[in-house]
């Protein structure tokens, strides 16, 4: 029976009880009126009385986690009363209802001194801090004439817990960087050392350094683990640009899966060139220009701490970012671009690269909703330029992508 109907029954039935009992003067009827009455009074005191002193618990694990890694939401409420909480709705937040604004309820009942549990297990499927938890509470008595509700949000004893989704590592088992090579002496070395690097100095050992490149007589005279400095000769920086724009999409959740692709795949990127000790360097335009260097693998942790929180609010497309950074590209150096736009611009700009002896090498990131034919020609345009070129849509994995496709 719907609230309406249920207080038509009890406003008729007091209205009938009154009049019998003015009517004929019986006990019987002021009885029955009080008890309706009763029941009245007891369905809003026990409402009220169960928001006012509403308890429970809610904690996330883990609060902090990986791309692709399972956490639990867990919320107690605890009913300390004598009396029965036959109906209390709690809605609440996950990862996905932040983006979305779809609220999840569950309604329990709660037997006195006992409590109930909502317990949701979910995907962490994006990157970012997320306030999860009870957002607000409608309470209904045993009769079903009352339903308050209360938005936990405003009280000042509020706390959301917060989860944070950091990006995952995906290692690569190959990527075609156009690595370049100078003849004689330091080729050969290149192939002998597996660097692109010749002797400079000798410094003492930081943990993480490779074993082959232990200076052992500078150690045994110092009685301190020397290393072999190397400088770079051979390779230049593979310079890596990320595009921090807003990325096109018709909501947020949309919009929020191709920057996570974007931040993952610069991740795997940048660990792939560190692990095979190359110099690299990431160009960000983020609230001015941001630039970070590295060479070997222990370089890898400030790259992946400041990818991990960048926000995707710059204002220039990669065209004109490319136009203000072409003056200093070297000529047979490595250019990485991750986009998720390619205008005919920036397409013109990557082939003339190309043919001035820089090597790029394009990183699209798009939703599959959002593939047209005219990038798909752009793309194959640039593979028959030899230029490697892939399309990674915003729910694949990097590696899996590469695998499927490979570039002319």
């Amino acid at each position: 029976m719907k609230l309406k109907y249920r207080w038509i029954f009890m406003s008729l039935s007091i209205l009938i009880l009154l009049f019998f009992s003015l009517y004929t003067g019986e006990h019987i009827f002021y009885i029955g009126l009080g008890i309706i009455i009763s029941i009245i009074i007891f369905a809003a005191i026990t409402n009220i009385w169960v928001l006012f002193d509403f308890k429970y618990l809610q904690e996330i694990s883990p609060r902090k986690a990986d791309k692709g890694q399972k956490a639990v939401l867990t919320i107690q409420i605890h009913n300390d009363k004598p009396f029965i909480y036959p109906i209390i709705k709690i809605r609440y937040l996950l990862p996905k209802s932040v983006l979305t604004g779809a609220v999840r309820e569950q309604t329990l009942s709660i037997l006195p001194f006992r409590y109930g549990e909502v317990r949701e297990e979910f995907l962490c499927e994006l990157r970012g801090h997320y306030p999860l938890g009870i957002v607000s509470v409608e309470v209904a008595d045993i009769f079903g004439l009352f339903r308050f509700s209360m938005d936990m949000t405003k009280k000042y004893y509020h706390h959301l817990p917060v989860l944070s989704v950091y990006p995952r590592v995906i290692p690569l088992r190959f990527l075609p960087l156009p690595l370049t090579q100078e003849e004689g002496l330091q080729k050969n070395q290149l192939f002998k050392t597996n660097e692109t690097a010749v002797l400079s100095d000798i410094r003492q050992y930081i943990y993480g350094d490779p074993l082959n490149k232990i200076h052992w007589k500078a150690t045994s005279k110092l009685q301190e683990i020397q290393v072999k400095n190397y400088e770079m000769t051979t390779q230049p920086h593979t310079l890596i640009f990320l595009e921090t724009s807003s990325p096109a999409g018709s909501d947020l959740l949309e919009r929020r899966q191709i920057e996570a692709q974007l931040i993952e795949t610069s991740i795997a990127i940048i660990n792939y060139i560190l692990n095979k000790w190359l110099p690299v360097k990431l160009v960000v335009y983020q609230n001015g220009r941001r630039e970070l260097s590295g060479r070997e693998p222990q370089h890898f942790p400030p790259f992946y701490e400041y990818i991990s929180h960048i926000a995707f609010d710059n204002p220039f497309p990669m065209h004109e970012i490319l136009r203000i950074e072409s003056a200093a590209f070297q000529h047979r150096g490595s250019l990485i671009l991750i986009v998720h736009e390619i205008s005919s611009q920036l397409f013109n700009q990557i082939s003339i690269f190309k043919q001035s002896g820089i090597y790029p090498m394009v990183f699209l990131i798009r939703h599959p909703e959002y593939i047209s034919n005219d990038i798909i020609k752009m793309i194959e345009n640039l593979k028959e330029q030899n230029i490697p070129s892939f399309i990674i849509y915003s729910d694949q994995r990097l590696d899996e992508a590469l695998e499927t496709e490979v570039p002319v």
